[in-house]
């Protein structure tokens, strides 16, 4: 249903869900439907490690089916609301209210309002107690469910702490519950049954006249504090070694792979330290072994170790020696997203940088040791300058510092010496004795719960602004990059952090009024967001800008983080004597009471016994070019040309091909296309050169790499070049367009056409407007009641396209001819000649037949 939209928004490889390694279930075997909701754009949502896990392990049940929705993108929610048609899974086009379950991952406050929207846009109710048995029901999960209040309203059930587990009993329950045809209430009964398992609707909160929580009261005697979700040992559970191989580029476009969960360190700001806690790690052969069938499943070229602090990974050297050992002859490149400075060794550098150098973030967070030990950081200023040359020397030449204003207990020092460190830095030297180039980006401290910084307060808007203006001024001038966030958008994520109940008022009002994607700042309006607030009588400041009581009842007191509150103000309390605190390690416990609940601890896999790496790299032995022909049809018609020659590396990867790479700074493969094809544009005609590292016969190449692409593109008509040749360009096209509606009147503006000596057009291209003359370049215009295909085996066409042959009336082709080294777009052509519109023009389906 909405693939016929595609044509008409942007990136519409967003939308197809038939990437490699989806899942794809016939609905007449399965017994449950689960629509697994990402609030945020798909290329945000498909970087999402979690998601990944969840997609595969409930698709692992042969009884259940699930789905991926994201929000969809401002153009395509403007077509489905004209339209009047409903926001609907990827894989299967299921509308979602047709789903039993759906399930949205909450990792961000800004993304609130885009899950109103998305139940809004599936004609779903918003409030909970607004659905009855016969809606979806509705659940979340993640980190901002550790103060579900502000959005728990909305959801029948949310999941806190860690899903793997978990996930499958709900779905049991919910299984039961479906198939026993019960009343919504006695499955909200047995979900509140599940270890971890918040049901909002049994919770009363009442207020104080000062607007503080009085108490949250359980309705039930037996239900209490909600203790989160646990995962004992991480070996127990399956990563994805298949995910989903997405289409576009999206943020974290690499195989994450998760060698380790929880943090030891304890900085005090960081809520994914204390609420992921205990540090839990996955054994080397464990992470090895994920790799290895990850790479082989997806053909990444890049592998990120995912850790909220990758150098603690006990076997973090080895792992690098050996993963890199084994796949750096193959171009495979290794990121570590999240560094301590302190745990960043010259050996972890070499290793990283025998492929290519991926981007490093160091990460002070304050500008002077005293700010550094308040917030329990332990940065050393000589560690990041020796850090720094070490990199600098090794020729990355840039590094990202990452700081906080607005910390408690932060003075003017503190925002100058963020200034000084940053410029002292830029003039560490390289090899080539230029100087690095430092990036600072800055935010605002923001309050999270189950911290020991809960009770603080946030800085006012108007100091943010002040602190934010000062340092982009300075770094300035100090030649330093500087980035930041916009301060209002931080204030109104310390709003939903810390906020209760009554914020679903100002939600439902921020939707109503447009508030979406507030996450991105070319849509974030913060406008919109006061007219909101005032709108409910509620005030920002309240929620952010308040030191909290410390006997105050908080929102999130009745979620049982595992982190005993006493501990939280011990913490408080060394941070504001500038006390540092140990780090967790089996032999220094500071007492945060979370090891020894429910036989979890904190888990270390020492490093195992050296082993010979196994080096899988190709050198040339007798290089060699293949032209190949290749088709883009159907569906892959959406993909852009980057996405296309993407969708073909690594498909070469998954076949094993010896591809050659390029030198330098960034390898990539020698595969090179003959002219950029239009997005939404089909093809029989297009061509590919690959330069191998040996011989391979050209029936094995195309069997092996056709194996491997996804649906819509294939090579044929296979040319082996030795010694190497230059590609032709061609002179001339013919083109086919079907899909118009009626050809009345058609005829005779050919004929008019045809008949003309010349007929000036202007085009835009990127060097500006130029003039063409659309007659002389275009020719053999007429209609036809099938598709003109060339002389070839239609078997070779993929099913998708095949059904095409069938197609009658209705269908125009011509030829595009090459002038002055200028060519006209077969669409401009049309839009001209027969005088439609841009949108009608995109409902048309346009296909290259041949070239010469």
């Amino acid at each position: 249903m909405i693939r016929g939209l595609l044509p008409f928004v942007s990136r519409p490889s967003r939308y197809l869900g038939n990437e490699v390694n989806s899942f794809h279930k016939d609905s007449k075997r399965v017994r449950l439907k689960f629509a697994l909701a990402f609030p945020d754009a798909y290329e945000v949502g498909m970087s999402h490690t979690g998601l990944q896990i969840l997609y595969s392990i409930l698709n692992s049940r042969d009884d259940t089916a699930c789905e991926r929705v994201f929000a969809p993108w401002i153009d395509m929610e403007a077509i489905l609301r004209n339209r009047g048609m409903p926001l609907v899974s990827l894989e299967s086009g299921l509308p979602l209210k047709n789903f039993d379950v759906i399930g949205f991952s909450l990792q961000y406050e800004l993304s609130f309002t885009n899950v109103l929207n998305i139940l809004e846009l599936s004609s779903i109710p918003l409030l909970a107690d607004e659905r009855d048995e016969h809606d979806p029901i509705v659940l979340a999960g993640g980190p901002c469910a550790f103060n579900p209040e502000p959005m728990a309203e909305f959801f029948d059930a949310i999941l806190i702490g860690e899903g793997e587990e978990a996930v499958l009993e709900i779905a049991d329950t919910i299984l039961q519950w479906k198939e026993a045809r019960s009343d919504k209430g006695l499955l909200l009964k047995e979900l509140s049954k599940v270890p971890g398992v918040y049901i909002p609707t049994f919770f009363k909160v009442r207020y104080n006249p000062d607007n503080t929580i009085a108490e949250t009261r359980p309705l039930a005697r037996e239900v209490g504090r909600v203790k989160k979700r646990v995962i004992r040992d991480l070996d127990t559970i399956n990563h994805p070694t298949r995910p989903a191989l997405p289409f576009m580029k999206v943020i974290h476009d690499r195989l994450t792979v998760e060698i380790a969960r929880g943090c030891k360190r304890g900085c005090r700001f960081c809520q994914a330290g204390f609420i992921y806690r205990p540090y839990r790690e996955r054994t080397l052969d464990h992470v090895e072994g994920i790799i290895h069938k990850g790479l082989a499943a997806t053909g990444y070229e890049e592998i990120s170790l995912l850790s909220l602090s990758a150098g603690d990974y006990s076997s973090i050297r080895q792992l690098l020696a050996e993963v890199m050992g084994r796949y750096a002859g193959e171009r495979v490149a290794i990121s570590l997203p999240s560094m301590r400075i302190e745990t960043l060794t010259q050996q972890m550098m070499d290793q990283i940088l025998r492929v290519r150098k991926t981007g490093f973030t160091l990460a002070p967070e304050a500008g002077t040791p005293r700010l550094r030990d308040v917030i329990n950081k332990g940065v050393e200023e000589d560690g990041l300058f020796e850090a720094t040359r070490h990199l600098a020397q090794r020729g990355w030449k840039s590094v990202k510092l990452y700081f906080m204003v607005g910390l408690p207990t932060e003075r003017e020092e503190d925002l100058r010496a963020v200034v000084d460190l940053s410029g002292r830095l830029r003039f560490m030297r390289g090899r080539d004795r230029a100087s690095i180039h430092v990036n600072t980006s800055v935010s605002t401290f923001i309050p999270k719960a189950h911290t020991p910084f809960q009770w603080e307060p946030q800085i006012p808007l108007a100091d943010m602004l002040d602190g934010h203006t000062y340092l982009r001024s300075e770094l300035r001038e100090q030649g330093v990059r500087f980035k930041w966030q916009d301060p209002r958008m931080s204030l109104l994520e310390g709003v939903f952090a810390r906020g209760d109940r009554r914020l679903s008022r100002v939600l439902i009002e921020a939707h109503r009024l447009g508030c979406r994607f507030d996450g991105w700042g070319e849509h974030f309006r913060f406008d919109l967001w006061e007219r909101a607030f005032d709108s409910c009588g509620l005030s920002m400041e309240f929620y952010a800008n308040r030191r909290r009581a410390f006997l105050e009842v908080l929102p999130w007191d009745h979620i049982d983080s595992g982190i005993e509150k006493p501990f939280l103000l011990r913490e408080w309390e060394k941070s504001m004597k500038g006390e540092t605190s140990s780090q967790c390690s089996g032999d220094s416990c500071e007492g945060c009471g979370i090891c020894g609940r429910n036989g979890v601890r904190l888990q270390l896999k020492r490093e195992v016994s050296s082993r010979p790496s196994i080096c899988r790299g190709r050198r040339a032995i007798s290089p060699m070019r293949i032209q190949v022909r290749v088709f883009k049809l159907g569906e892959a018609r959406f993909l852009s040309h980057l996405e296309m020659i993407t969708a073909f590396h690594r498909a070469a990867r998954r076949a094993h091909l010896p591809l050659a790479y390029s030198q330098g700074f960034h390898p990539l493969p020698k595969i090179r296309f003959e002219g950029a094809l239009p997005l939404g544009v089909e093809s029989l005609a297009e061509v590919a050169e690959f330069e191998l590292l040996e011989p391979i016969k050209a029936e094995i190449f195309m069997e092996k790499l056709n194996g491997e692409l996804p649906e819509g593109l294939e090579v044929s008509s296979l040319e082996n070049i030795s010694p190497p040749q230059r590609m032709g360009y061609t002179k001339e096209a013919r083109w086919c367009v079907l899909g118009f509606p009626h050809l009345n009147g058609f005829q005779e503006k050919i004929d008019a056409f045809l008949g003309r000596d010349h007929l000036i057009h202007a085009q835009m291209r990127k060097r500006g407007i130029e003039e063409i003359d659309l007659r002389s370049m275009v020719d053999k215009v007429r209609m036809r009641d099938t598709i003109p295909l060339p002389e070839m085996d239609t078997n070779l066409l993929p099913p998708s396209f095949r059904e095409l042959l069938n197609w009658r009336g209705g269908i125009i082709e011509f030829t595009l001819r090459e002038k002055d080294g200028r060519r006209p777009r077969a669409r401009e052509v049309v839009s001209r000649v027969f005088g439609l519109t841009e949108e009608e023009v995109k409902g048309l389906r346009f296909i290259k037949l041949a070239e010469t």
